[in-house]
């Protein structure tokens, strides 16, 4: 597993938690560069460790967005943006980063509802561009963010996404499609799949797949 760095300096919440929970080779180039963001909180360099996570959250690591979201929601490196840091918290959560659902919450409180919908969005169009840049692993993301980002549960559209992962032997997909399709709308179930093989061939064929904005 990656290291889990405990902060004294950010008084966030249950702990003060810099994450990186995968387990890279210390040769690894992200790795090393995560590492020089974990030191830079270390010495209070701030503006340092938000550049280094920012750029590494923009490429699409889960332990860079949150540690990103941190910063940005207490105004350490980058003024305080609580809108930027839901939308990093969000975007790490859908990554697979469990321990965001633990601040997400809070997040949400500090962020009007009405600017909600607005940085759902923002989301979807990352994990889409992604997808669309070739990292099918983010498929699974969509099938997260169809079930834990929206308002409401939406199971067709999960289904859809998770049925793609699993086509393209994304590990856990196939699980994850098994374990919701009993809330998939049964009238609807043909025409999910029917979609899932289109879009599947779109990508196989380095296509681009459009998602519509809920």
């Amino acid at each position: 597993m990656k290291i889990i760095i405990y902060s004294i300096i950010l008084a966030f919440y249950l702990s003060n938690s810099f994450a990186q929970e995968n387990n890279p080779s210390e040769n690894d180039p992200v790795f090393i560069q995560f590492q020089k963001g974990v030191e830079a909180v270390k010495n209070k360099d701030y503006a340092l460790a938000a550049d280094v996570f920012e750029e590494l959250a923009i490429t699409g690591d889960m332990d860079a967005q949150f540690n990103y979201a941190i910063l940005v929601r207490n105004g350490l490196g980058r003024a305080q943006n609580y809108s930027e840091a839901l939308y990093w918290t969000w975007l790490s959560y859908a990554g697979g980063l469990e321990k965001a659902d633990k601040v997400l919450e809070k997040i949400l409180e500090l962020v009007p509802e009405e600017s909600h919908q607005q940085i759902r969005e923002r989301v979807l169009l990352f994990i889409l561009n992604k997808i669309n840049s070739g990292d099918k692993s983010s498929l699974l993301n969509f099938g997260k963010y169809y079930l834990k980002i929206l308002p409401e549960e939406d199971y067709n559209k999960s289904y859809l996404f998770y049925s793609i992962a699993a086509a393209f032997g994304e590990e856990g997909a196939k699980e994850k499609r098994d374990e919701i399709l009993n809330n998939v709308d049964n009238e609807k179930i043909i025409e999910i799949q029917s979609q899932a093989s289109e879009m599947f061939e779109k990508l196989r064929n380095g296509e681009k797949i459009e998602v519509l904005k809920d």
